[in-house]
């Protein structure tokens, strides 16, 4: 299976630790391309649920019809990861969420496929799903035609490293949730970690959220008072609202509790009063 970029494959030599990287993902523009790339219509519905339910290509290929809740709208993974392994999130189920538009392409598909076990049956092997590499193979096709198909870097046993490939989709499918959110327990359960810190990475990525929070703390329009032409009312009225602004931050980000900042806020606006004369 192609190697997700998520980890320092050379870093695993010796037992070493691994180095986590910051993982890729596509932005709209990408998405795009790749959706008018992808002829096949298995590939379409297999990027659907990678990119809008967060399945790894391993979960995918290893739906079944009876996984499927199109009533309550969720689907069931099944030992997600190889249950004999040790690693943190390996062997757990899980329930995620059906995004409202993937239930009509879905239902149509397996009108498609017919009568059988699982969503992406095997052609040569009856009774079996779709194999892995097969369904990553003919993915790379649509990415190479969509102009996606880069190596980012060579390892150092001469192997390319490609920047996307097939669990980038669940890298952006986690990468807009937290954009949209800003909530990492939303996503930590979303994509059935077990602990918050393996799913930390993605706010590393894109941190529109927080960039949202400072451009609002920062905006003037949120300014208590005119900035003066005067030099030293200015400089007077940036330091006391920055310090504001500064705290705002810190809160939205985690670095201090609510009581903190309260008492914290009223101490800056008895300075403030006295210092504008205000009250």
């Amino acid at each position: 299976m192609a190697y997700d970029g998520h980890y320092s494959q050379d870093s695993l030599r010796g037992g070493m630790k691994m180095a986590r990287r910051i993982p890729n993902f596509f932005n709209k523009e990408q998405i795009t391309k790749l959706f008018d790339a992808i002829q096949e219509p298995d590939v379409m519905i297999s990027v659907f649920l990678a990119l809008f339910c967060g399945l790894r290509v391993g979960e995918v290929v290893r739906l079944r019809k009876c996984d499927f809740d199109f009533e309550k709208r969720f689907l069931k993974i099944i030992n997600s990861k190889n249950p004999n392994r040790t690693s943190e999130g390996y062997g757990k189920d899980r329930l995620v969420s059906l995004p409202q538009h993937l239930i009509v392409p879905l239902k149509m598909w397996l009108e498609i496929v017919g009568d059988t076990e699982f969503i992406f049956p095997s052609i040569s092997l009856q009774g079996e799903h779709i194999g892995l590499q097969h369904l990553e193979k003919k993915y790379w096709v649509a990415l190479r035609k969509a102009g996606l198909r880069e190596v980012e870097r060579v390892n150092t046993r001469g192997i390319n490293i490609y920047k996307y490939n097939f669990h980038t989709l669940r890298h952006t499918y986690a990468t807009l949730l937290w954009e949209k959110t800003g909530d990492i327990y939303a996503v930590k359960n979303a994509l059935g970690h077990s602990k918050v810190r393996t799913t930390e990475i993605y706010t590393h990525v894109n941190n529109k959220f927080l960039q949202e929070k400072i451009d609002t703390a920062f905006s003037p329009k949120y300014a208590h008072f005119e900035i003066k032409q005067n030099v030293k009312e200015a400089q007077s009225f940036k330091q006391t609202d920055s310090a504001m602004d500064i705290l705002k931050i810190r809160l939205a980000k985690g670095e201090i509790s609510i009581l903190d900042y309260q008492k914290t806020m009223n101490a800056l606006n008895v300075c403030q009063k006295t210092v504008f004369g205000i009250g």
